[in-house]
């Protein structure tokens, strides 16, 4: 008898009880819950950055083209390719300028007066979408703007950012932060 106790004491040490096992789930759930917000954080700027450095090879791109011609290309549309269908816009997804006055566009005018100063590459920002309003804003956009000859560059990135500045020759970035979408707006100056 006193063997059989002696067992039964020693399988009741090594059982979990429902508490134990529920504390362990929630600890585990808790750990899940923070590895998910920090791998859409990271997401997040990892798709911010692409989008910063496919701007910065434009403004580059956009420098080479008036070293050659004297002049920026005189044509507007959306920054890089592969924006999503249905409509294959920059900014305003919608088509519905909510946020920041821009409605954006589509248009591959601009990457095709560019490519050759781009190594024949064109680089897409990062398709990662900002939500503000009822619509969302994706990618980066360029205007020719005549009257003045200089170009207005636009940007979104997801989240509170900082706009970093571009080159000699962009101005101070503008930024406007709505909803989930920041707008970094930028004006290349005139050729001199």
């Amino acid at each position: 008898m006193k063997h059989h106790h002696q067992v039964h004491n020693m399988m009741r040490t090594k059982a979990f009880t429902i508490v134990e096992l529920l504390i362990v789930i929630v600890v585990i759930a808790i750990l899940a819950a923070i590895s998910v917000v920090a791998y859409n954080g990271i997401q997040t700027r990892a798709n911010n950055t692409q989008t910063v450095d496919a701007v910065k090879q434009f403004v580059k791109a956009y420098g080479l083209y008036a070293l050659d011609n004297g002049n920026y290309p005189q044509v507007t549309g959306c920054l890089g390719e592969g924006y999503p269908s249905p409509n294959n816009r920059c900014l305003a997804q919608s088509g519905t300028a909510e946020c920041f006055g821009n409605g954006g566009g589509s248009g591959a005018a601009v990457n095709t007066a560019l490519r050759p100063y781009m190594n024949n590459t064109v680089p897409s920002p990062s398709m990662q979408q900002a939500a503000c309003g009822n619509t969302t804003y994706i990618g980066a956009y360029a205007s020719y703007q005549s009257a003045s000859q200089t170009i207005y560059l636009i940007m979104i990135l997801k989240g509170d950012q900082t706009c970093p500045p571009m080159s000699p020759n962009a101005s101070s970035p503008n930024k406007a932060y709505t909803g989930d979408a920041t707008r970094c707006h930028y004006t290349l100056q005139a050729v001199t």
